[in-house]
Parts: C-alpha cells; structure tokens; sequence
C-alpha cells in the first residue's frame, strides 16, 4: 500500500507534514526517546504510530526514533509492497532524528544479552506458524533449516531490543504486540519499565496502553490488559449504564452494518443485521436452515472458526492452540445430536492456513448429518443471525456482537473484552464441555442462556470500543478515507489549516499519559 500513493502528492504531505510538527513540537534537553515501530506497510498504521508518539513527545519531550525493514519472509508472505525509503521519508516528516532498519542490524548479527530462552522460543514459534501459515508446529520443527533460522533471528532481534531498551526510552509505541519484530520490542520494554502504547487499526485514534505501574508481570502483554480493561469497564462504564443507554443503543445500531474494524464479517449489504422482530427472524431462520439442511424447530450452535496461525499464544486460551479448540469441539459435536452444529471457517482463511485445515476437519465429519461445514462467506450476518442460538469461540468479535443481539455466547479463551461479562468465559477444558452441555441442554428446554445484564453490558461494550474509546482527531482521519492518494490529500489540508490548540488528540492522549490509564478515551470516564 504504500506504493500506491501519487509521488506528488506524497511530497506534498511530506511538506505539510514536516513544517506542521516542526512549528508544534520542543526540542528536548535531555537524552529521552520515544521508540516507534514502522514494520507494517500500509501507511494508515505507521501515521497512527507516530501521531500518538508525538502527542507524548508534547508533553515529554524526546527523540523521535522509528524501527523498521522488512524480512524476506514477511514481504514474500504478507509485505510485498513494502518500501523501506517511504517509511524512512514519513517518519522524518514527523521529526524522526534517526530511522533504524532493525532488519539490517539482525542480519549483520549482533550480539549481546537477550530474553530468556522461553520467551525467544515461544516469540520463534508463533512467528513460525504465522509465516508458514500453519495451525501448530510440525512434529519436526526443531531440524528443519527455516525454523532454525527463526530461532536465530529471534535472538539477534531481542539483542537489538535490549540494547536499544538500556537508553533512556520513555515510551514504545506500537501497532502490534505479537510476532517477533513487534513482540520482542514490548518484552524488553516490559522488562525495563517503559510504557507501551499498542495502537489500533480502526476508527480515528485508538490505542492501549500497559504502563509499568500496573502490570504485574504475572500474564503476556494481552493478558494483562485483557484484565485492566475489565477494571475500566465496571469501574467507569457499567455504573454509568443508564447514563449511556441511548448512546449505546445508537452504536449497537450502527454496529449492525459493520462500519468499523476489526472485522470479523465485512463491510457492504452481507455484513447488515436488518432483523426487527421474532417474526422477521423466524421467517428468514426457517430459509435458511433449509438451505442449509437443518432443522429450524432445533438448536443451532455456531462454532466459528479463527486465523488458525494468528498470535497464538498471546492471551490465555484453555486447549494448546486454536486448531486442537476447533477439532475439539466438531468431535465433541459429532457424539451430540441433540443440537444441530454449523462450523464456519474464518472470513480470511486463504491468508492464514496453508494446510487445508477447515477442510480436512470437514472432511472427518462428513457423515454427520447434524453438522454442518460451511464458508463464512456463504451466509449473510442477516442468514447468520437469525440461525444462530449459540455462538462459540475463543477470541472472535462475534463474542461482543452476538451478545449484543440476545444471543449467548461462550469463549475458550480470553480477548481484550472477556473480562467484561458479555459472554461466559471458561477457565478450563472440563468447563468448557460442562459450559456447552449446560446451555444446549437449556436451549433444547427452550431457555435462552443469556441474561438482561449481559445484553447490556454487551450493548455497552459496543459504545465504549466504537465511540467511547475512539478519539476523532483530524490529525488521524477515519480508517476508511481511503485510497491513499485521498488519504494523503485529507491529511495535508489538516496541517496546513488547522491548528493545534485544543485539538481532541492531544488532550485524550495527555489524560491517559498522566493518569496512567489502559485505554484512550474520547471523554474523561
């Protein structure tokens, strides 16, 4: 993406860009860093990074130092527009002193203290599955030459990391948290006490922070703010409930055509949730079971399937990966026919799984009547819905949606809301069978198992992720301006015409700085 932009019109931004923080930034008198990475490509993400680290460099002054490149397994299997020199352009524009290509420093070999040999290994490991796209580890990882060279890299990356980590950094900033390049980097900050800003890729400016003050190092970055998050939400949101009842109820409207990231579904007519009663809802469930071959008068639990390779091991997740939760629970729904399973692969499969993973389960089931394997993409989320009487997961979105719509929900795992108390979340795999026959068993008796108070909250949730939590701050234009030259373009005229005073970003940015907060918000909660 970043080499679809318009030469000219880059330039343009460029120029715009630089007198703009030129004329709004202090030099600083000491020798403080904030560190930024640029490793992914698309330019929407990079300007998230370094908006949010110069609204920290206007409350603490410091260096601008930005870490990027690009390794050959990453541009052949997701980076391949990648373009180093744009990056380095971009982020000089926002006042970077020093653009350091981390990937030159890893391959010239550099050595030094590193992390622990777990941490190197389990950073090694997922970035294996992910690049590979491979739902676990091949039973001979250990010799083959591609993960030996994995290993390696992970120790020449945490070498630069914990060298880099020995100065004065004040902040990382960061689009991710997982992988080697991005999860390393967050290690060693942990480990020296430096704040760490994870930015999102959705709405205006939104981003989590994990501050030293309040992480007990008891869990990986996403645990604990899995756990600081829930805090938030039933410390400063729930109480306010009545308070915020219409703008919830505005956003879970909203959220019914998925206007933002992330997206589970997509966007467009197929992602539109247009139910407007139980009769509605009747009508459309009874078409689409059968199509489907169902039984609309029977339970339907909807299992839906993740990026089988993404992130494992970040959160905390009851079985050993995410495929060993999927092949579970289809062997566990074969021996079940009380209720109707339909098992649905993730939107971007292709992009995740090498192996023919969804296909092969598929295939060991395909004499089961009862379930059902279909394409995501084969049903509307209005089909979907009106099916659905139970939905599993681990970490998806639709633990936050389907809630929101009356429909119950139960994680195998743990995502950034799951200590919000929209779904039931288990704590083991023994919870999880018992967890699924409980609520089948009630829905066979025709009671749904999901109460007022997880609608709402779920309701809630909506609001505080869409809106409560996503600052609009014309220095970060909507996810969606887009292509690029547009983007550009929108980006341009903000910092020639608008001024900095009073701008939302910096305001939200120095609250949650001061306070120490897990999340950035759009108001003071």
């Amino acid at each position: 993406m970043w080499l679809k932009a318009n030469s000219r019109e880059l330039q343009w931004f460029l120029e715009a860009a630089a007198v703009y923080w030129d004329k709004n930034l202090r030099r600083p008198d000491d020798d403080a860093v904030v560190l930024v990475e640029a490793f992914h490509q698309d330019i929407r993400v990079t300007l998230r990074n370094l908006a949010f680290a110069n609204a920290v460099r206007r409350l603490r002054p410091a260096r601008l130092v930005v870490v990027t490149g690009v390794e050959e397994h990453w541009r052949r299997t997701l980076w391949s527009g990648f373009d180093v020199d744009t990056v380095r352009r971009v982020a000089q524009a926002y006042g970077a002193a020093e653009v350091v290509d981390v990937w030159d420093a890893v391959r010239a070999g550099p050595s030094g203290p590193t992390l622990d040999e777990a941490t190197l290994t389990a950073y090694a490991d997922a970035t294996y599955c992910r690049l590979g796209k491979l739902p676990s580890l091949p039973a001979d990882h250990a010799s083959r030459p591609d993960y030996q060279l994995r290993r390696r890299y992970a120790t020449a990356l945490s070498a630069v990391y914990e060298k880099t980590f020995g100065g004065h950094v004040v902040a990382l900033v960061t689009s991710h948290v997982d992988y080697d390049q991005w999860g390393l980097a967050v290690e060693s900050a942990r480990r020296r006490g430096v704040p760490v800003i994870h930015t999102q890729q959705t709405g205006c400016m939104k981003a989590y922070g994990l501050f030293p003050e309040h992480d007990t190092g008891a869990g990986t970055f996403r645990q604990e703010l899995t756990r600081q998050i829930g805090a938030t939400f039933e410390g400063r949101v729930w109480p306010r409930r009545a308070e915020l009842h219409t703008a919830g109820e505005l956003v879970a409207w909203r959220a019914k055509v998925n206007l933002g990231r992330p997206s589970w579904w997509r966007g467009g007519v197929s992602a539109s949730v247009d139910l407007d009663d139980a009769a509605d809802r009747a009508r459309l469930r009874t078409h689409t079971a059968r199509r489907l071959g169902l039984d609309p008068d029977r339970p339907v639990v909807s299992v839906f399937n993740h990026a089988v390779s993404d992130a494992l091991g970040t959160n905390r997740e009851v079985f050993g990966s995410l495929a060993d939760w999927f092949s579970g629970t289809a062997a566990y729904a074969a021996g079940h026919t009380e209720a109707q399973w339909l098992f649905l692969d993730h939107p971007s499969q292709a992009l995740y799984d090498s192996t023919d993973f969804f296909a092969r389960v598929s295939r060991q089931h395909r004499g089961a009547r009862h379930l059902v394997f279909r394409p995501s993409a084969a049903l509307s989320k209005n089909a979907l819905w009106s099916l659905t009487d139970l939905g599993v997961t681990v970490r998806g979105s639709v633990s936050n949606e389907l809630p929101a719509y009356g429909i119950p929900v139960i994680q195998a795992g743990w995502s950034e809301w799951s200590s919000c108390g929209l779904s039931t979340v288990v704590d083991d795999t023994d919870a999880y069978w018992k967890t699924l026959e409980d609520r089948i068993t009630a829905l066979c008796d025709g009671t749904v198992p999901i109460s007022e108070e997880q609608v709402r909250r779920a309701r809630l949730w909506l609001w505080l992720y869409r809106s409560g939590t996503d600052v609009v701050t014309p220095l970060v234009p909507q996810w969606e301006v887009w292509p690029a030259d547009t983007l550009l373009k929108v980006m341009r005229a903000t910092f020639r015409h608008i001024e900095s005073d009073a701008d939302p970003l910096f305001a939200a940015v120095e609250r949650m700085w001061h306070r120490r907060e897990p999340m950035l918000t759009r108001v003071d909660l």
